[in-house]
């Protein structure tokens, strides 16, 4: 017999599953495909209730609007790799901050 967990783990895998092919067609992928592939992880963590993986894509397009450099592409898309794997559903204010002040330290801010 299946956990509840099951689902979230399903989610959580293809969250994961569409960061790493993004990550991978990074250097080969024109900057629209990349922000359509970014928009679409953004929309299926929000539809799951990942709010940090949906906040940090969405902080990952404007970047890129703004002329984001490759090293904070990555740095953006392995937080919301590590941020997948938290359980899904509201984040405290604090933790929200500490997570965005994680990713603004790699990248020297």
């Amino acid at each position: 017999m299946h956990g509840h967990s099951d689902p979230v783990h399903h989610i959580q895998r293809r969250i994961t599953g569409q960061i790493g092919a993004l990550a991978d067609a990074l250097p080969h992928c024109a900057l629209s495909q990349f922000v359509e592939g970014v928009d679409d992880i953004r929309r299926l963590a929000r539809d799951h209730g990942f709010a940090m993986v949906e906040t940090l894509a969405s902080r990952l397009e404007s970047a890129v609007a703004a002329g984001g450099f490759q090293a904070a592409i990555r740095t953006y898309l392995d937080a919301m790799s590590d941020a997948a794997g938290a359980p899904p559903g509201p984040l405290p204010a604090a933790a929200q901050e500490a997570w965005l002040a994680s990713v603004a330290t790699r990248l020297g801010h």
